[in-house]
Parts: C-alpha cells; structure tokens; sequence
C-alpha cells in the first residue's frame, strides 16, 4: 500500500496525512520540548524559544521555518516579542496568524503585568535594595522618562506611588511643586524620588543632581525628608544616597 500524500487545501494550509512525516514532526516537537523542562531557556537558541512558543498556537505542524522568517523579518528575538499584533500580522510569514500573533503579545503584556504587580505588592521600604526592586518593577518596559514617587509613612510602608511628570526618550522636567503636593495629600513622612533613564546609563546628570537638591530642599520646608533618588536603567538603579549625593 503506497503512502498518503499531503494534501493542499484552497486556502494554501497544506494537511499533512503521511503518518511517517507527522510522526517525525511530533518527535521533534516532543523533544524541543523536553528539552526545554529539562535543561530550562539557556538550552535553547534564540529561534527555538520562539519555535516552541509558537508550536502552542500552530498545532501539529513544525514551526521551525515560522520561527526563523519571524526573526529574520523583525531582526531578533527581543524585536519579535516587541512587535504589536498588526506588524506581526502584516509580516506575512505563512500560518502566523491571529492565534499566533495573539500569542506572541500576550507575552510582554503578561511580563508587564508581572511586573507591575509585583511592585505593586511590595508594600514595605527597608533598605536600599527594597526601593531598588520596586522602582524597578514600576519603570519594567518603559520607553519614555518620568518622574515617580513614593511616598512612606513612619514605618516605611508605601502609602503612595505617584507618576508626577513624564517625558520623552531623552529627558522629562521635576515638577518640584507636584512632589511636595503630594507628599502633602499622602501625609508621607518620607519620600523616595525615582526617574528612568531608557537610553540604559545610569550616572546622574548635571541636571539630576539640580532637581534632587530643589526637591530635598522644598521637602524639608514641610517636615518630609527626602530618603533617596534612584536612576533606573533596565534592571539596574543608581542611588544618590548611597553614591554621596544626600
């Protein structure tokens, strides 16, 4: 008996009904996978997280040759998961679609939400290394600067997380006056000032150092002291306290 031949719908999907060649395909499948549980992310090249990824939204099929026009298209992996659903769906790669491109950005916005609540549930400043975390998570994926802050009661719980100002890519202004307003409305008895730096250096401008000394100076007139300004670029964070600048 001769083998099945796969079959080409009017749609262009071809069905595969060659039981040898669907059995190679899950084997391979089954052992990226496997792969994966058990040697984790690090095992695996750029091209086959994201093969295995979309193996959830392309069933039964190899998705190998998906995975790699994808990143050829956008140019990396990063730039893959950064891409909204229309771009992706306008890439044109065979069998990426709706379920696909949904996927595939519904897996930043899910990091984002980690993130956000992860910084959300850190209720307590401590050290540091607490507010280093928690402004951290709050700046996750953000492209333009802004200005936050969080404001303390006597225990160092956080009683308030404002955004006061916000920029673009390259800079943002410290509206002096909307931090001690709100540090006012919170009843804080401390501060941490925080800003992001998206371009990815850490070190404080000219300009940084200016508005920390305005905004622990203003503070001071209304009994709140300014604990800390932290820079965050990334998963990094630069404390001005800690580098001798309050």
């Amino acid at each position: 008996m001769g083998r099945e031949k796969d079959e080409k719908k009017a749609d262009g999907r071809v069905t595969i009904t060659d039981p040898e060649k669907k059995e190679q395909m899950k084997g391979h499948r089954d052992r990226l996978r496997q792969r994966y549980l058990d040697q984790g992310m690090d095992s695996l090249q750029d091209h086959e997280v994201l093969e295995l990824l979309l193996q959830f939204a392309i069933p039964q099929r190899d998705t190998k040759d998906e995975a790699k026009k994808l990143i050829a298209h956008f140019g990396s992996l990063p730039d893959v998961l950064d891409a909204s659903y229309e771009e992706i769906i306008n890439a044109n790669v065979p069998r990426v679609k709706d379920t696909a491109a949904t996927l595939i950005t519904l897996i930043k916005d899910t990091e984002n939400r980690y993130h956000k609540t992860k910084a959300r549930e850190r209720n307590y400043i401590r050290s540091t290394l607490d507010a280093g975390k928690t402004c951290c998570a709050m700046y996750h994926n953000q492209a333009d600067e802004s200005v936050r802050i969080l404001c303390l009661n006597a225990r160092g719980k956080i009683v308030k997380r404002e955004e006061v100002a916000k920029g673009d890519v390259n800079a943002v202004h410290f509206p002096v006056r909307k931090i001690v307003e709100t540090a006012v409305l919170s009843k804080a008895v401390s501060v941490i000032l925080t800003h992001n730096h998206p371009g990815g250096t850490l070190s404080p401008s000219r300009e940084d150092l200016d508005a920390t000394e305005a905004a622990s100076a203003a503070l001071n007139t209304i009994g709140v002291k300014l604990l800390d300004h932290l820079i965050v670029a990334g998963e990094d964070y630069y404390s001005l306290r800690e580098n001798g600048y309050l």
